[in-house]
């Protein structure tokens, strides 16, 4: 039963490839010059200049907690949720045993890939993966008689 196993890992690059790619967070750098004017002992003038680099972190988006989501086993994106429920309903029901294991370690892999996306930025592009990971699971799992 290699091919549910494969649907899934495909399924999960493809929800993960969707996400954008995202910098937690920003530094803003603000930089000060200082321009020093001496008089050397020959009388010519000698310019220094000196160069201060302040770092500030900046907060963004992705520091903050995800909203509605995550507690538990849930992703906190309603479709995500949704797959994972049915999904592992499908796997424990219908799966044959020697390949039900494999696939339960897929899917917490993708379970725990989504739910750090879903605490960042990603998590509005997240929705639309997981509900194409949904429907090509209704597909997938058709010939088994699993429930969707």
């Amino acid at each position: 039963m290699k091919l549910p196993t494969t649907i899934l890992g495909a399924l999960a690059a493809f929800a993960l490839a969707t996400l954008p790619a995202c910098d937690d967070k920003k530094d803003s750098k603000e930089e000060k010059k200082t321009e020093t004017k001496t008089e050397t002992k020959d009388g010519k003038t000698k310019v220094e200049t000196k160069t201060e680099t302040k770092t500030e972190e900046v907060k963004t988006d992705a520091d903050k907690p995800a909203e509605g989501g995550g507690g538990g086993d849930k992703i906190g994106v309603p479709e995500c949720d949704e797959y994972i429920e049915k999904y592992s309903k499908c796997i424990n029901d219908k799966m044959p045993e020697a390949s039900r294991q494999q696939m339960k370690d897929a899917m917490d892999q993708s379970a725990k890939a989504w739910k750090e996306a879903a605490a960042g930025p990603g998590k509005d592009s997240l929705a639309a993966g997981c509900k194409a990971a949904l429907d090509a699971a209704k597909q997938a799992t058709a010939s088994m008689g699993c429930e969707w």
